[in-house]
């Protein structure tokens, strides 16, 4: 499968480029870059340096916004997402110095360029704001219509926010573009806090990752153990917690991890109090066409231990090197 993945760097979006990399169904075509749980150039130096750690240093990474739509300054995370992900985005774990620079096309004339390449046999997952999947909407509307399939992690439709009790991260750091594309009219299957919130990475995972000689297992290790340190337990040992962004990547690889769905079209509310809450759209509510498949219910347990074995392998892989 031809993948894209559109990522603001975080620990959760670097554990889905490892899990993408493990798999053999996958081709990635490339990383388009955004801010989120870091500022933009952050996620594009953690995704330049994940893949040179992972030894895919063919892969192309292509920076895109700096902010949400209608915002006159550069995005700067907030000190809660400093805390989650650590200030350089990878739980304060130090990779070496990316060897290369981005592309020198933007993120969203790298989507419209592969979309046109490569068309329904293009997959592009999103899990970070969707500011670069609506600019290249809004720019190019029928070669991004052309995609073969969109899976975005974002949103909560049957369980609140995690930013507020109304909206998920992703949505509300760009509602308005969320808004753009969930009425664009295209296609999207929707991994929302629904599901993410099922899946479940255990200590014993984690700790399995650690090899004296995997440069790999132990740095996904480390930022992992960073990433759950407030999931412990009476021992104050790490129990783990939500494979949020990885989930994405699975569903786009394997849509039989999911295992209720349901058709809608969706909205997202924007500039009220309930600012970012994704939800269904009344004025499609009696359309026989819906665009959104908005999943519900996924082999979490199954998905669980597929993910801690694969990166377990690549931690195995390198340390056999």
């Amino acid at each position: 499968m031809n993948l894209i993945l559109d990522l603001d760097t975080g620990i959760d979006d670097a554990l889905a480029i490892s899990y993408a990399a493990s798999q053999s169904d996958a081709n990635l075509l490339g990383i388009t870059t955004a801010f989120g749980n870091v500022r933009v150039e952050t996620a594009t130096r953690n995704s330049l340096a994940m893949l040179e750690l992972l030894g895919l240093t063919d892969v192309p990474v292509a920076q895109g916004a700096d902010r949400p739509w209608g915002a006159e300054e550069k995005y700067v995370p907030s000190e809660t997402l400093l805390q989650v992900h650590g200030r350089n985005g990878i739980g304060e774990v130090v990779l070496p110095e990316p060897q290369r620079m981005p592309e020198t096309t933007n993120a969203v004339d790298f989507l419209i360029s592969k979309a046109r390449e490569y068309g329904k046999d293009l997959t592009l997952v999103t899990t970070g704001p969707m500011t670069n999947l609506a600019d290249a909407f809004k720019k190019d509307p029928e070669a991004i219509s052309s995609i073969g399939k969109i899976v975005s992690m974002a949103g909560a439709l049957t369980v609140p926010g995690n930013v507020t009790r109304y909206a998920e991260a992703n949505i509300v750091n760009d509602a308005a573009a969320a808004k753009y594309v969930f009425e664009s009219g295209f296609d999207i299957t929707v991994v929302g806090l629904d599901v993410t919130l099922r899946t479940l990475l255990s200590g014993n995972d984690i700790n399995a990752w650690k090899q004296p000689n995997s440069a790999i297992g132990n740095a996904l290790a480390q930022m992992s153990d960073y990433y759950y340190a407030n999931e412990t337990d009476p021992d104050g040992n790490s129990v783990g917690g939500a494979l949020h962004d990885p989930l994405a990547v699975d569903i786009a690889l394997h849509p039989e991890t999911i295992t209720y769905q349901v058709p809608m079209n969706l909205t997202v509310e924007v500039g009220c109090e309930s600012n970012g809450r994704t939800i269904g759209d009344l004025n499609r509510l009696t359309d026989e066409t819906t665009t959104a498949i908005v999943c519900t219910n996924v082999e979490a347990a199954g998905f669980s231990r597929r993910f801690a074995a694969a990166i377990l392998g690549l931690a195995n892989r390198d340390q056999a090197q």
